[in-house]
């Protein structure tokens, strides 16, 4: 886990200095070992994280064959199986590292090579022969990798801070990006980022810059909308789910420094710490397992009950960090320079800690749990999803014994949750056109929450993206791997990266993922249960308890009691990002809305976060708003 930078001019060398420093402002990504490569107009640039062969051998830039100079953030975790394969080709390999094999692989393959990584990866290949660049990101986004192309000037790196640095001007805030983020705490969605002229190349694309004409060509190879629905039954399904699962955690154990697990006591991270502790013990494994979860003193966003009971089941030691109120405004800015971007809620800073534990523990690699929930159907939007789906179909009977699961199993025990909303929102899903369907959201569910932007803003807003799925449970879940998925793995890398630490999520593993995906919406809900499957798959695996909880708190923090604790503190907040953040917002409006909620915050409700760390992100980075 590393990372990665690039610089090309059509007309001028690069300014080595600089360009060193850009290599450098991320050491944090790659403490262990660095360098640089220059050749005429062209630079390129590393830093290590040693996490295969621990040698000088995995030195980057990786020189390769007198062709070949590559540059790369990530883990190719099939590459022993891949070394065999290209082996058998002829090829010979000086080193253990998976860098090799991939550069090998670059070279027997062509482009096609990524389509045989099982891994996560963010890559940059010159090819000194057809003087051009070869980037590609992995199939979903995991690593990250951004671009900008403006006036002869090629730049590309693992973070935009690097290329705030190289490109060495004053950036724009892109308006369109920052209202969705700040409306509908939405952001990571599409090419473009919260940066004027920054992209991102999206996950399952590559690229291909010619520096002979200063050109670039994007193609994306893999979209997992083109796997079709299975017609296998669900015990098929269920023992398919099973066997890819098992297989991409003993993947993702594979590394020459200590592995631990992120803990929440969800039924994620419980069922990767159960399943690696079999896997260990299958294998015969020499391993010393320690995992770190994040816990509070109130009750109502703990689940250390949870945690204990995953502890007691496995050969795991744990240790708990207790994120606390008074430190999250103090950090911010810290956190926020390692994002680069506002997050949407201080949950990131509680995962911020759950890193920064691992680090001090020694820990460099983590695996997490992320991607469960969008493929499986682990949050409470599934239930309108399904809801809808009967309504459409007119299967008022399946509608109904599903309502009543879904009260009976979940609606008592979140609270937050409006029963009525999920009801009216699967309503307005299967009967309304698109454009009344995204009426009816406008109206009911921003506007009149009386949230202090101009209507213009909110309607344009909400008119520009899709809201519901698109009569179809495959497109929810194509929606919620776009956009919600995107977000909370950018979290996971800067989260990880600010510590050291490269986390790995074994619920993206292409197999698995593909297993998941093909699968009907009833096979994941059923019953009024989430991830029905997994539970039924994991039956040897996971503790009764983990495995029948069927309440979800999620990975939350007691944001609404930090806020309505420190009322002075956070309403000179709100007036600060009021005027930070003109014209977008008004601050007589934004202090009017502020005081119909100060003091009475309720959980979920995340506009006040989302002002005040987009506030603190625009006097960061000294953007012009």
């Amino acid at each position: 886990m590393c990372g990665i930078a690039g610089c090309y001019h059509t007309d001028k060398e690069v300014n080595r200095e600089l360009f060193e420093e850009m290599v450098d402002m991320i050491e944090y990504r790659g403490p262990d070992d660095r360098g640089t490569f220059y050749d005429q107009n062209l630079a390129l640039g590393h830093r290590r994280l040693s996490i295969i062969d621990l040698s000088d051998a995995g030195h980057q830039p990786f020189y390769y064959r007198d062709r070949y100079v590559l540059v790369y953030n990530g883990e190719i975790y099939n590459y022993k199986e891949l070394r065999s394969e290209l082996e058998d080709a002829g090829y010979s390999f000086q080193t253990e590292t998976d860098t090799e094999v991939l550069i090998a692989a670059y070279d027997k393959y062509g482009a096609a090579c990524v389509e045989r990584f099982n891994g996560m990866w963010a890559f940059a290949v010159y090819d000194r022969l057809e003087h051009c660049l070869f980037l590609s990101r992995d199939r979903f986004g995991v690593k990250p990798l951004y671009y900008y192309h403006k006036g002869g000037t090629f730049i590309f790196a693992s973070e935009e801070k690097q290329i705030i640095k190289m490109a060495d001007h004053r950036f724009r805030v892109n308006r369109p990006r920052l209202m969705e983020y700040l409306i509908r705490g939405v952001h990571d969605y599409s090419e473009e980022t919260m940066f004027m002229d920054i992209f991102q190349l999206r996950g399952g694309c590559n690229m291909f810059y010619d520096l002979r004409n200063d050109t670039k060509e994007i193609k994306r190879y893999y979209d997992i909308a083109d796997i079709p629905q299975s017609d296998e039954s669900f015990e098929e399904a269920a023992a398919g789910f099973r066997k890819a699962f098992e297989e991409s955690v003993r993947l993702r154990l594979r590394a020459d420094v200590p592995v631990g697990y992120c803990l929440s006591g969800g039924l994620d991270s419980s069922a990767i710490v159960c399943m690696a502790d079999r896997v260990i013990k299958d294998d015969n494994l020499d391993v010393k397992q320690e995992s770190v979860s994040s816990c509070f003193e109130d009750k109502r966003y703990d689940e250390q009950e949870y945690i204990d009971e995953v502890l007691k089941y496995t050969a795991v030691e744990g240790h708990k960090i207790f994120p606390q109120g008074n430190d999250v405004l103090k950090d911010l800015d810290d956190v926020l320079w390692h994002m680069d971007e506002p997050f949407t809620s201080t949950s990131m800073y509680a995962q911020w800690n759950v890193f920064k534990g691992a680090a001090e523990q020694g820990l460099t690699v983590m695996l997490d749990g992320q991607g469960a929930d969008e493929q499986l159907a682990g949050y409470t939007g599934y239930y309108s999803v399904i809801f809808a789906e009967y309504l459409r179909k007119f299967k008022f009977g399946k509608f109904f014994r599903e309502l009543k699961a879904y009260k009976k199993l979940r609606a008592s025990t979140e609270k937050y949750v409006n029963s009525n909303k999920i009801i009216i929102e699967a309503l307005i899903s299967a009967y309304l056109p698109r454009k009344l369907q995204k009426f009816g959201k406008i109206h009911m569910f921003y506007l009149k929450q009386g949230y202090p932007f101009e209507p213009e803003d909110i309607k344009k807003t909400i008119y520009g993206i899709d809201l519901y799925p698109a009569n179809d449970s495959k497109q929810y879940i194509l929606d919620q791997l776009k956009c919600n998925l995107s977000m909370l793995l950018r979290y996971e890398d800067r989260n990880s990266m600010a510590h050291s630490i490269e986390s790995r999520v074994p619920f993206m593993d292409p197999a698995l993922a593909g297993c998941a995906f093909k699968m009907p919406i009833d096979y994941k809900l059923r019953d009024g249960i989430t991830k029905y499957v997994v539970r039924e798959g994991l039956k040897d695996v996971l503790p009764e308890k983990i495995r029948t909880r069927y309440s979800k708190l999620g990975f939350v923090t007691p944001e609404d009691q930090w806020i309505n604790n420190s009322p002075e503190v956070f309403r000179k907040e709100i007036e600060d990002a009021a005027k930070t953040l003109a014209p977008l917002v008004r601050k007589d409006k934004v202090m009017e809305w502020y005081g119909r909620i100060e003091g009475n915050v309720q959980r979920m409700d995340f506009m006040p976060w989302r002002l005040i760390c987009a506030s603190h992100w625009v006097k960061l980075f000294g953007l012009e708003v």
